[in-house]
């Protein structure tokens, strides 16, 4: 009965130590799994920045200005304002010299009247059909445009002025008179009318697309519809004058008379009156230069600002300058 007591005695404490070894290993797994789950958390906050860092770091978008298909076909109207220059001065020095010749007036009349500048402002309106080809943004084209203009100046006037001298006096001493010097008074008068009807333009385009706008230049030929109907005319006259005459008696004697004034005699073989016209019409090169804007609304309906200038060759003596601000409006496929 002790002995049974002893051992259970003796059996207590070897129980509480083993509790104690049990709570020993469990602190010491916890502690464990503790240090690990400590140690794996910077892995996964690690990992976490990077993922994000990865969101942030890319670089932003180009700023977009829409898409737009420039490319196709396309046609449509305008309409504007254009302003005509027509230079006529050579066109009257080519009339002043058929209707003076190489007459003894023709170096003092010849500067008395020519042609100059003439300009004219009007409505127009057109239309143009052409094609684009994109390259990027980049955008290159050709393009036909007909402008109906019917612009048309006028210039007209006269002018006229006495010169001593031209013409050499009759033989001095004559039975009659005695000419002291020579008066030639010389008018000048003329007229040009010049219009341009119509023109074609043929044009190179180049332009740069952000989106639905394109900004662009060209540069072409044309051809002008130009017509001309000129006329110069010119009148001169000559008179000698003198102061004292000769008379003869019946005895031969020679008498000079003199008089207080001075009187005139008109010189007959010194008067003329001739004239030169001018009419044509035909047509007439010239080179377009120009800057415009296009619009997109939507893929089909274009819309446009544009500005060209056209410098036409001489024809007949005139130069032709036209200048042309239009707006318009058209269909691209």
């Amino acid at each position: 009965m002790a002995l049974e007591q002893g051992e259970t005695g003796g059996t207590g404490p070897l129980l509480g130590e083993i509790r104690m070894r049990i709570r020993s290993i469990a602190l010491m797994l916890g502690s464990t799994a503790l240090a690990t789950s400590l140690l794996a958390a910077p892995v996964v906050a690690a990992d976490y920045p990077v993922l994000r860092g990865s969101q942030i770091e890319d670089a932003p978008p180009a700023p977009s200005f829409g898409s737009s298909n420039w490319e196709g076909f396309y046609f449509g109207g305008t309409a504007g304002y254009v302003t005509g220059q027509f230079d006529a001065e050579k066109q009257s020095q080519m009339l002043t010299k058929a209707i003076f010749g190489n007459s003894v007036v023709s170096t003092s009349g010849s500067g008395l009247y020519n042609f100059g500048r003439a300009s004219k402002d009007k409505v127009n309106f057109g239309g143009f059909v052409g094609y684009n080809t994109a390259f990027g943004d980049a955008v290159l084209g050709v393009e036909a445009e007909y402008l109906r203009l019917n612009i048309q100046t006028d210039q007209r006037g006269s002018n006229g002025a006495v010169f001593e001298n031209l013409f050499s006096t009759t033989v001095q001493s004559s039975p009659s008179t005695e000419p002291l010097n020579t008066q030639t008074a010389i008018g000048v008068a003329g007229r040009t009318t010049n219009k341009i009807d119509d023109m074609v333009m043929l044009k190179a385009r180049a332009g740069y697309a952000f989106g639905n706008f394109m900004p662009f230049a060209n540069i072409g030929l044309a051809v002008g519809r130009i017509s001309t109907n000129a006329q110069m005319a010119q009148g001169h006259a000559t008179i000698e004058n003198y102061s004292s005459f000769n008379t003869v008696d019946q005895n031969g004697t020679i008498t000079r008379t003199t008089f207080a004034g001075t009187n005139t005699i008109g010189r007959p073989d010194a008067t003329a009156i001739t004239r030169a016209t001018q009419i044509s019409s035909g047509y007439v090169p010239g080179i377009a230069l120009g800057a415009g804007i296009d619009a997109l609304l939507g893929d089909n309906i274009l819309f446009r600002a544009e500005y060209n200038r056209i410098y036409f060759s001489d024809y007949k003596g005139v130069n032709a300058v036209v200048d042309t601000a239009r707006v318009g409006a058209g269909l691209k496929f």
